[in-house]
């Protein structure tokens, strides 16, 4: 009896010291099995990178980098697929991974860095929902877990690619909702952050992130209409579009950005295959974007219609039928213009800029002359001598009185990418600065902002700042969100 209690108080004693040695011991292990899982991830291969988890759960269930890699996995779902049930039901898990990872080591740079990452990644998330309150305090968590770990280890080069992308986001933050940066202390700054990125490219200890933060500093060159930078970041990339779903959508907005449509239908054919990936239908969206440029409406027509039909997600569907609507027109359709306005009305969401116009467009019956149409899709897909030979056909211009500051907008644009004189071209966006006094489009804003950037690009920084400063205070326009960026980026450029 007595040597019964006594190895049963011995078990309990050994089950304890286990216990507290596995917990002291946690920690964040970057063993070949959760290289391999981040590797699937960012490949968007989530049933294999879910396999690698398994394994490890398994067999080293107090490896960080388990919570870290679920919600990889649980972000680029929701971030790609916009499912809203997805969303809800996954939020559930988010405090619990956060709950494990402050059971492991605070030594390691990784216990602030994984949890930051998390706070960032549901702050994404929730943008994409539109909620807002719940994403700024997550970024706000994000901020502050990134700054402190920075204190800490202030060598820990990956602390840098979180704290880059937040930098970058909060440096184009529009001047009114600047009063929520302050009330948080926040800081942002554009070009600390893409050289924060640029230095966790350059380290070649965080090489198996590469794809990623190509992938982020891309979106950020994009957004911040950076050409000579855009076509550095596209060469990085090189094949990697290939293999790499991420990096083919990067290469093809990249391509775009620089209007290299050519480049971009290349990319976009040879995009990685579907086999064992979570789809990115989005790609089939920018793919009949694409054949549009190249006013192939036979491809473009099934690309929109693929995207349509598969994408369970609620944004781009009516930019779709819009595009629909388009080549109906274009092709002198009328019944099946209407139809499709029909279906910008009733389908999809308007969260998003281009969204909006397609229903502003669609309710009230507009599209642009045929002749301005095949111009502005002709420039869009960088075909600028094809665009300007379009426009040239307009010979009596007072005939087109309703539409004239697109003209002279898109005469503009066509002129600079021509290298035409840059006084000539200012005169041209001047006028489609007076005539969109009174309208809602989106001519006369950007007929600014490019003046401003033209400016800039004579080093005359005084009338470029006074033109970005202009286009700030111009509002309730087409594509606000995103005119408002660009300008508030190259007004700080300027400053710095």
């Amino acid at each position: 009896m007595f040597l019964e209690s006594f190895f049963y108080i011995m078990k309990k004693i050994i089950l304890l010291l286990l216990l507290f040695s596995k917990v002291a011991f946690a920690s964040f292990e970057m063993n070949e099995n959760m290289q391999n899982s981040y590797a699937h991830i960012i490949r968007l291969e989530f049933d294999a990178a879910k396999n690698n988890i398994a394994v490890e759960q398994a067999t080293n269930s107090d490896n960080g980098f388990i919570q870290l890699h679920q919600n990889y996995i649980d972000f680029l779902t929701i971030f790609i697929g916009e499912d809203y049930v997805f969303f809800e039901n996954s939020e559930k898990q988010k405090e619990i991974r956060i709950a494990l990872l402050k059971n492991n080591n605070k030594d390691s740079p990784y216990y602030l860095y994984s949890q930051a990452e998390i706070h960032l990644q549901w702050a994404f998330a929730r943008l994409k929902f539109e909620d807002y309150i719940p994403a700024a305090y997550e970024f706000v968590k994000a901020y502050y877990l990134l700054d402190k770990n920075s204190e800490l280890h202030p060598n820990f080069t990956l602390n840098k690619k979180s704290l880059g992308l937040l930098h970058s986001l909060l440096g184009v933050v529009p001047d009114q909702y600047h009063w929520i940066l302050n009330l948080a202390n926040l800081k942002g700054d554009v070009d600390l952050g893409l050289s924060e990125l640029n230095k966790v490219l350059e380290d070649t200890e965080c090489k198996m992130y590469k794809s990623e933060v190509l992938f982020l500093v891309s979106l950020l060159q994009i957004n911040l209409n950076n050409n000579n930078v855009c076509q550095e970041y596209l060469d990085r990339i090189d094949e990697g579009y290939t293999t790499n779903y991420l990096l083919n959508f990067a290469a093809a907005r990249l391509s775009y950005s620089l209007g290299q449509n050519d480049y971009c239908l290349k990319v976009l054919e040879n995009r990685p295959s579907a086999v064992g990936k979570y789809p990115f239908f989005y790609l089939d969206y920018l793919q009949g974007m694409s054949y549009l440029y190249k006013l192939d409406y036979v491809n473009s027509k099934q690309y929109f219609n693929y995207y349509i039909d598969n994408y369970k997600g609620a944004n781009y569907i009516k930019s779709s039928y819009h595009k629909l609507a388009w080549i109906s027109e274009l092709q002198d359709d009328t019944i099946k213009k209407m139809y499709y306005f029909e279906k910008v009305i009733s389908e999809g969401n308007e969260s998003i800029d281009i969204d909006k116009v397609a229903l502003k467009d669609a309710k009230a019956n507009y599209i642009s002359p045929l002749i301005l149409l095949r111009t502005r899709l002709l420039y869009d897909g960088g075909y600028y001598k094809s665009a300007l030979s379009e426009i040239y056909n307009i010979k009596k211009i007072k005939t087109y009185t309703d539409y004239l500051d697109e003209y002279w907008y898109r005469l503009a644009r066509i002129k600079s990418k021509l290298n035409f004189n840059n006084t000539e071209i200012i005169s041209n966006y001047q006028k489609s600065v007076e005539l969109s006094e009174k309208s809602t489009n989106y001519y006369g804003p950007m007929s600014v902002l490019q003046i401003g950037l033209l400016y800039e690009q004579d080093n005359d920084f005084k009338n470029a700042e006074n033109s970005f400063n202009k286009c700030l205070s111009m509002s309730n326009f087409d594509y606000e969100r995103g005119i408002h960026q660009k300008a508030k980026s190259a007004r700080d450029r300027i400053k710095n």
